[in-house]
């Protein structure tokens, strides 16, 4: 008997209609805006690829790393800076084709620009 009224109890409050507040739900902008990124692309024998920067400090931070990246490593890429991107092209210059070792500074890149681009504190003492 006393089931039979919690199950009773139990469907009436499911069929009370419901309230949810606002809806549909807006998502909240993101504090840093998210930048579009190309793929590498493969451009006779060479790995090529655009990063594009919101801000002047973050691309000479970038170049900066990416700089002394290669003195570490001792790999170069052909590097060009203009106002608001840096383009990169990869090759092994011995050979002149692209290695493991351009695939390898490829991605260590994009991490590079990732930690550049949406960690302010990145790169600061």
């Amino acid at each position: 008997m006393k089931l039979k009224q919690l199950h009773e109890e139990f469907l009436d409050k499911a069929r009370r209609p419901m309230t949810f507040g606002a809806l549909p739900v807006l998502p909240k902008p993101a504090d840093v805006p998210v930048i579009p990124v190309n793929k590498w692309v493969k451009d006779n024998k060479k790995l090529v690829k655009t990063y594009i920067f919101r801000q002047q400090e973050q691309r000479n931070d970038f170049v900066k790393q990416l700089l002394d990246h290669e003195l570490e490593v001792g790999h170069n890429a052909d590097i060009s800076v203009s106002e608001g991107s840096v383009s990169i092209r990869l090759q092994t210059k011995d050979i002149a084709e692209v290695t493991e070792l351009d695939r390898e500074y490829a991605k260590w890149t994009d991490e590079l620009y990732k930690d550049v681009v949406y960690s302010p504190s990145h790169g600061r003492k």
